[in-house]
């Protein structure tokens, strides 16, 4: 597998500008479909191979135009991502009206708030629903509150520190987030709750709608402003914890294009080097400009060439959310040894960069642990 033609692929896929580049002579159709499915990216590619006839006509296939076999593949493949697609656009639209007509107010995380960035939002790889949420009126305890809501239906439903699994719908899993997402270091993830809590009401009722053929689907995600905080906080726990893949970067990607001042720019920097993410998230910018191809007036800080490498290594060998590194995916124990030191060892490779989150890290995982074991 030629990992460094399927990315300067990529990057030709999500870009207007620039030629077809030399290297999609010596593409395998169907090992860069491989490829796209571990990374969850495979509507990016289906983009450019299926829907650009302009970039892509008969002379620029440079001798190597998809076979019958092939475009079928790819074809099967987004079909499959427009089914789902407009399956988690209803089930988001209904888990949010559920959530408010129950009490609560709520935002989607992530997902198909992210998947309408993309010019053809259908053709995101989509997985499941995140939705954060709170009681309407101040409670004691809005963990309390968010459990005992859950488990009327799903007496069994697992409580973690971080969400609880909600299986209301048979083929979309949702998860009901007490925190959009957490930081291991516990003094930095105390400032970043508090930036959560501010930002609650106005994320709340920031209303986004999708309109395909048939519907219409209208549910609240966060702004472009807290997106740019929370999602570079939930790749960096993920780099941490399972793994993390392309499908991450880009969504990502498209949040940056969208664009930002350069006092919001200055406000950002401020609150990632206060959470004490200022260097991943210069790790994660030297994918974008140099593997993904953005433009520097959509950088957030210069990028970290070796950072950067580092992270792209991970993503490279673990796939989406890690699941392709067998050392590092979950199988479902509360305790595995293997992963546990797995995990541990490959942590103490990122302590170089990043050593307050790496320290806490088995800390924060083994306090979990027993967290759960009585908090159940």
């Amino acid at each position: 597998m030629n990992v460094d033609t399927y990315l300067e692929f990529l990057r030709f896929a999500l870009n207007d500008y620039g030629s077809v580049p030399d290297s999609v002579a010596n593409i395998n159709w169907q090992d860069l479909l491989r490829f796209a499915k571990e990374q969850a990216v495979v509507g990016i590619y289906a983009h450019r191979i299926l829907f650009d006839n302009d970039k892509l006509n008969d002379c620029k296939w440079l001798g190597n135009r998809p076979n019958e076999d092939n475009v079928m593949d790819w074809m099967g493949e987004v079909a499959k991502l427009r089914k789902r697609n407009h399956l988690l656009f209803e089930k988001s639209a209904d888990i949010a009206h559920r959530f408010n007509n129950d009490g609560f107010d709520c935002c989607i995380l992530k997902g198909q708030g992210n998947a309408l960035h993309y010019p053809m939002p259908e053709l995101r790889t989509s997985g499941d629903i995140d939705i954060w949420t709170w009681p309407q009126k101040e409670e004691n305890s809005v963990r309390d509150k968010i459990g005992n809501y859950v488990r009327k239906s799903f007496p069994e439903a697992k409580m973690m520190y971080l969400h609880i699994d909600y299986p209301i719908y048979n083929k979309v899993p949702v998860e009901v987030h007490v925190y959009p997402s957490i930081l291991n270091n516990p003094f930095r993830n105390k400032r970043l709750q508090r930036y959560f809590d501010s930002q609650s009401l106005e994320v709340s009722n920031h209303l986004v709608t999708y309109n395909s053929a048939e519907d219409c689907f209208t549910f609240p995600t966060p702004t472009d402003s807290f997106n740019r905080i929370f999602e570079l906080c939930h790749i960096m726990h993920h780099e941490f914890d399972e793994g993390i893949g392309l499908r991450q970067l880009i969504d990502y990607f498209y949040l940056l294009r969208r664009g930002f001042t350069e006092e919001e720019r200055q406000h950002d920097c401020k609150l990632l080097s206060n959470f004490g993410m200022f260097r991943f998230a210069a790790a994660v910018m030297n994918i974008m400009k140099n593997v993904l191809g953005l433009e520097d007036e959509y950088l957030l800080m210069p990028p970290d060439e070796k950072a950067g490498r580092l992270l792209l290594r991970d993503i490279i060998r673990g796939g989406n959310f890690g699941k392709y590194n067998k050392s590092f995916a979950h199988d479902g124990k509360d305790i595995n040894p293997r992963r546990y030191f797995y995990k541990t060892f490959h942590n103490l490779s990122l302590a170089m960069y990043y050593p307050s989150e790496t320290l806490w890290e088995p800390l924060f995982r083994t306090w979990h642990f027993f967290w759960r074991k009585t908090n159940k």
